[in-house]
């Protein structure tokens, strides 16, 4: 009996004890955890005060007066007469001097930043000038500029400032226009092992026009004909090296009526079927409805630069 009082007694004291070690030893873990520093209390507290100046700096240059940078990076800009606001959201009043009257008119743009992150500046625009009207997105890169789902009309005095035609008083309704164009210097356009020759690397849309009498300048000679209403479908090709912007002129039937392009010079090639010039009265010739028989190459627009 007394063995066994002694017995328990050791097991209750074994008990104890093995608790009393767990316990200190808990003690112990607990009191040997790493303490978080005061240093990386201030990390996270860094990062947000670093996110805070470069938001802080982005909506400062946003800020910034358009005028100012117009003066400080363009200061003898011909095509500019006015500017107001900011980066952010603006105004412009522009000019073309393409003609003895140049072609003005106004732009306003409200800047699209998460563009950013592809690298190029973005903006949603509206562009008039007399009756056009014309509304879209601009987007400018280092080397490169593109115009996506630019939709609206193009008036005929418009149009009368840009070719020397002599054009009815229908406006071109411009549905959904995407252009594209790299820039580049010419040795480099030249150039056959160049992978992106300057020109234009992709277009998509169409214009429509509901037609009439234009006259036409050839060979010292203006030829009239009455334009049969008609759609221009936009697209890039290649040739020759060269990237160029090709209008596929289409009556109403889906016929061919010509062809125009436009390479990286701002260079025109005209080409006119037998199947529109036989609704020219003075035009007597004799081909397959879809022979090209009239061939004009011409600047695009006379006073402006190539880029």
């Amino acid at each position: 009996m007394l063995v066994k009082r002694y017995w328990l007694f050791f097991c209750h004291l074994y008990a104890i004890v093995c608790y009393d070690n767990d316990v200190f030893v808990l003690y112990k873990s607990y009191a040997t955890v790493p303490q978080v520093s005061a240093s990386s209390h201030k990390r996270p507290r860094k990062l947000w005060w670093l996110v805070g100046f470069v938001l802080f700096a982005l909506f400062a240059v946003l800020q910034m007066p358009a005028a100012w940078l117009l003066e400080k990076y363009a200061p003898e800009t011909p095509y500019v007469q006015h500017v107001s606001g900011n980066l952010w959201q603006g105004s412009v009043i522009w000019q073309m001097p393409l003609a003895a009257t140049p072609l003005t008119g106004t732009a306003e743009w409200s800047w699209q930043p998460w563009h950013l992150l592809l690298g190029k500046i973005s903006a949603e625009v509206d562009i008039n000038s007399a009756q056009t009207r014309l509304n879209g997105q601009v987007k400018i890169g280092t080397n490169s500029w593109q115009v996506d789902n630019m939709s609206g009309k193009i008036a005929p005095e418009t149009l009368a400032s840009l070719v020397d035609w002599q054009l009815p008083n229908t406006p071109i309704q411009v549905n959904n226009v995407s252009l594209s164009r790299q820039s580049g210097s010419s040795a480099a356009a030249e150039n056959a092992s160049t992978k992106n020759p300057s020109g234009f690397t992709q277009a998509d849309g169409q214009l429509t026009w509901v037609g009439g009498e234009i006259g036409y300048p050839s060979g010292g000679k203006v030829f009239y004909l009455t334009m049969p209403a008609m759609r221009a479908e936009l697209s890039a090709e290649q040739k020759n090296n060269k990237n160029l912007l090709h209008i596929n002129l289409l009556n109403n039937q889906d016929k061919r009526l010509g062809d125009l392009y436009i390479d990286g010079d701002n260079m025109l090639d005209v080409s006119l079927t037998q199947r529109l010039l036989e609704s020219m009265p003075e035009y007597k010739g004799q081909a397959p409805q879809d022979t090209p028989v009239v061939s004009v190459r011409q600047p695009l627009l006379n006073g402006l630069g190539t880029r």
